[in-house]
């Protein structure tokens, strides 16, 4: 009989909710407002004072890592033009020393050429002068000896063909 009576009651609920979907059912309505509510509520207060400070500090932070990072690469890169600025600055001065060494050895060796050229002009010179002198006392002995070999030369031509 005990379940019998259970039964009974079991198809009284069955019956009772077998016509209806329990979110449509009028006389659930109320019931259904206030956990709404009261979900609603405990959901917003979760949400407000919890999880979107948490939300809004990892933006923050994002926000100011990338700030910071951003900040960096500019410094870096103003660092780097810098740095290049200076390597050009320094690779034109040292081309521009280069050139004046080159100039300056070229000028010294055009200078030292020249001196060179004048000591050699000088001792050529010389040599044409002295050579000139020995060329001129060897003409010089050769006229004076001319008529002493041409009166030698005389005589032995009229001995030859005296004594023919």
């Amino acid at each position: 009989m005990a379940v019998d009576a259970h039964a009974a009651e079991g198809a009284g609920h069955g019956a009772e909710g077998a016509g209806s979907f329990p979110p449509f059912d009028a006389s659930l309505f109320s019931h259904q407002l206030i956990w709404f509510a009261i979900s609603f509520i405990a959901l917003y207060y979760l949400m407000s004072r919890h999880v979107l400070p948490r939300i809004g500090q990892v933006l923050a932070r994002r926000r100011a890592t990338l700030h910071a990072d951003l900040e960096a690469a500019d410094a870096a890169n103003a660092q780097a033009d810098a740095a290049r600025a200076a390597m050009e600055k320094a690779t034109a001065e040292a081309r521009a020393n280069a050139r004046k060494l080159v100039d300056d050895m070229r000028a010294d060796v055009q200078k030292s050429l020249a001196q060179t050229q004048v000591d050699a002009e000088a001792r050529v010179n010389a040599q044409i002068a002295d050579a000139e002198k020995r060329i001129a006392d060897a003409r010089a002995k050769a006229l004076a000896d001319v008529s002493g070999v041409a009166d030698d030369l005389a005589r032995a031509i009229a001995a030859k063909l005296a004594g023919a």
